[in-house]
């Protein structure tokens, strides 16, 4: 058997050398040692190449958003619940993007904010690839605030000064009543928007205008100004003021108003002021107290008897926002006919409640209750308390059980014929808020016998054909956003041909 070896010489001279078997054996451990690598190597390279994707992800984002930075704030939007709307952001600056021959996804978020009065967006840009090497995708936000274009203000303030007493309940909120003049000082870099020539000859006031609306916890708004002009406050309300250098050191919209028109509760008085292109400035918003009396007494106080023991209870309540609580009482009358046994508090009830179910018992003669042997008639009476604590005109409802039989009818003769029918009436709803209400009328049996729309601003309907019966009115807010859903009851004959409902 032949061997095969590599041979070297020795520094004694003497030859040395391996076999082709241990050079074989070393090969071997040594791809075995290089195999080992080989994953983290291949690994090494993966991640260099996500990490180039990435960087062109994130590069493809930062370049989304300077877009996004060019548009108008109010172009700056992305309703993904509205996919094709073609001023989303997706659909305004595209969703792929190609970039060193790879393509990249791109999607677009928009949460509007309020901050101090003023309007942010924040908006998230995620660029994200598909195909190997897998990566996370890129995401860059940023926080985008309103670009004011018309005049912004800088304070808002009521006077006479002795209308802004402290409140009571120890809140920081000043408290408002009687006659008040409301000035809104437009910010000193803004001047040039409301006045022509500044400082100069021939300065005169610009085609521009304010709102100034009182806003409830609940949305509800209140607007000053003349209807007959949109409530717009217009320029020629404008006033300015020179200092010792004959320059102008101020200037404001002046306003004077009525406080007794707004009801008693907690309000925030917005200020917006828009120029001569009927483009916003900020918002500048300042909450106050109107206090003036105690709860106004109910609209309407009506009893619906739905068996021998029980009594539902309705009432329209008033237009204060600051009532917290109702009180609810009964007393009974005896068989003399009189009011003989003392009032006793039934409940109290949240402010903002209008209905009441009063049970009782016709077997154990809990109060109350009737049967066809025994007739029992009960007085109620309802009282709003504000949160001063002052007490409003209490309200009286009388009620029999069982219920009496009313026949209401209309007697009509011709010919020598008499014809009697049941009488029929009318109701009237006002509405006073800035926006139009949907109305619907059911009767006691839940079925509706009337659909229709009432104006805003004083808009009145007159429902008719009405026959005697207990009646549940629901008013739907008509606008764009979060609709108001109101209610109110009123009942026939007893409030034929009136205004049982006002809303606010």
């Amino acid at each position: 058997m032949t061997h095969i070896r590599f041979r070297n010489r020795r520094d004694d001279g003497s030859q040395a050398g391996f076999t082709l078997i241990e050079v074989m054996v070393a090969s071997l451990l040594l791809l075995i040692v290089l195999a080992g690598f080989l994953p983290f190597f291949l690994s090494g390279l993966e991640k260099s190449s996500a990490s180039r994707f990435k960087s062109a992800a994130t590069n493809v984002a930062r370049q989304k958003l300077e877009e996004i930075r060019q548009l108008d704030y109010r172009e700056i939007k992305e309703n993904t619940a509205s996919p094709t709307d073609p001023t989303n952001l997706s659909n305004l600056l595209g969703t792929t993007a190609v970039m060193r021959g790879n393509t990249y996804n791109i999607a677009y978020s928009v949460a509007n904010s309020t901050s101090g009065g003023g309007q942010l967006k924040k908006v998230i840009v995620t660029v994200s690839w598909i195909g190997k090497p897998e990566g996370d995708p890129a995401v860059i936000s940023t926080l985008i605030h309103q670009q004011f274009l018309g005049p912004r203000g800088s304070l808002l303030e009521f006077t006479p000064a002795i209308n802004l007493t402290p409140d009571p309940l120890g809140s920081p909120f000043p408290v408002v009543s009687g006659t008040i003049v409301a000035k809104y000082h437009i910010a000193r870099s803004d001047w040039d928007l409301v006045y022509k020539n500044l400082n100069q000859v021939g300065m005169a006031a610009k085609n521009v205008y304010l709102r100034l609306d009182f806003v409830d916890d609940q949305g509800a708004r209140i607007q000053l100004g003349n209807p007959a002009l949109e409530y717009r406050i217009p320029s020629s309300t404008l006033k300015h003021t020179f200092g010792g250098d004959g320059k102008v050191n101020d200037i404001w919209f002046e306003h004077n108003f009525d406080s007794a028109t707004i009801p008693d509760g907690y309000w925030d008085v917005e200020a917006l002021a828009y120029n001569e292109y009927d483009q916003p400035g900020n918002v500048y918003k300042m909450r106050v107290r109107l206090e003036k009396a105690a709860p106004n007494a109910v609209a309407s106080f009506m009893g619906q008897v739905a068996d021998n023991q029980t009594i539902l209870l309705s009432w329209v309540p008033g237009a204060e926002r600051d009532r917290v609580s109702w009180v609810l009482e009964r007393r009974k009358r005896d068989t003399a006919g009189t009011w003989s046994t003392p009032w006793v508090t039934v409940t109290t009830l949240l402010g903002t409640a209008n209905t009441y179910t009063d049970v009782g018992s016709t077997a154990t003669l809990k109060d109350p209750w009737g049967t066809t042997g025994t007739t029992n008639t009960y007085q109620y009476s309802l009282k709003g308390i504000d949160i001063a604590g002052k007490v409003g005109t209490p309200v009286t409802l009388q009620q029999q059980l069982p219920a009496a039989a009313t026949v209401s009818t209309t007697t009509t003769t011709s010919g020598g014929t008499t014809t009697s029918t049941a009488a029929l009436y009318s109701v009237k709803i006002k509405n006073s808020s800035p926006k139009p209400f949907n109305l619907t009328v059911k009767n006691a049996s839940s079925v509706t016998v009337y659909t229709g729309q009432v104006a805003k601003n004083g808009g009145i309907v007159t429902i008719s054909n009405l026959p005697p019966g207990n009646y549940a009115v629901t008013a739907v807010e008509v606008t764009n956003k979060s609709p108001r859903t109101l209610y109110t009851t009123f009942q026939l004959p007893a409030q034929a041909g009136l205004q049982v409902w006002d809303i606010f």
